[in-house]
């Protein structure tokens, strides 16, 4: 089984805990992002994560492709028919903004892009958030906005988000798109998000860059 994904991406972060949590090995594909063709030809659009089961099957959307592979429910999937997954998708939502903008210009640096991808990537994100070189400009207004966000985050985890005894499919949500701070010069989680997110690293095995620390192809 094959995933082809962008490291950057939140939403194929999802998928690679999952698949760590799950203990499934998979062989991982990260694709370039200037890439258009190679998504297409699997599902007919240019959306990751996409999930190749083999024999003709191969699906993106994160979720849809968690609930497919973790058919034991050890995620809890049915918190994603519940007010506690409403509530955490519109605080991803208004999350997502300030730390996309934060994290945007330090992305394309990464080993995940050559010139032709770094050069398509800006170019898109661009039009839709404005040039790179402002959203620098405005990291540290980001930032205090973004703190006190984080901070009422911190109190619906106890110890996991909503206070479910477990880590569930919330958590994999959640600690996707707070990973990419992680790459945000001088910016600092408190320790309790800190501790959090390391304990999911932990649970589900996961390294942000495995494929570039071991350039064999990466299975779990």
């Amino acid at each position: 089984m094959k995933l082809y994904h962008y490291v950057h991406c939140p939403f194929c972060v999802r998928v690679r805990l999952a698949l760590g949590l799950l203990e499934i090995p998979f062989e991982s594909k990260v694709l370039s992002y200037a890439d258009e063709e190679t998504p297409k030809q699997l599902t007919g659009v240019k959306m990751l994560p996409i999930f190749d089961f083999g024999q003709g099957l191969a699906i993106n959307e994160s979720l849809d492709i968690i609930k497919r592979l973790d058919e034991k429910n050890q995620l809890k999937l049915e918190l994603l028919e519940s007010s506690l997954f409403s509530e955490l998708n519109a605080e991803l939502e208004e999350l997502g903004k300030s730390i996309h903008n934060l994290a945007m210009p330090y992305w394309v640096w990464t080993p995940e892009f050559d010139e032709e991808s770094r050069s398509y990537f800006v170019a898109k994100k661009s039009a839709k958030r404005g040039p790179f070189h402002l959203l620098l400009k405005k990291a540290d207004a980001e930032k205090k906005e973004l703190v006190p966000k984080l901070w009422s985050l911190e109190e619906k985890l106890s110890p996991w988000y909503g206070g479910e005894a477990e880590m569930t499919i919330l958590d994999i949500m959640l600690a996707a798109h707070l990973w990419g701070l992680y790459i945000v010069p001088e910016f600092q989680f408190s320790s309790e998000l800190h501790q959090y997110l390391q304990c999911v690293k932990e649970k589900c095995h996961f390294v942000y860059h495995a494929d570039f620390q071991h350039p064999e192809v990466f299975l779990k």
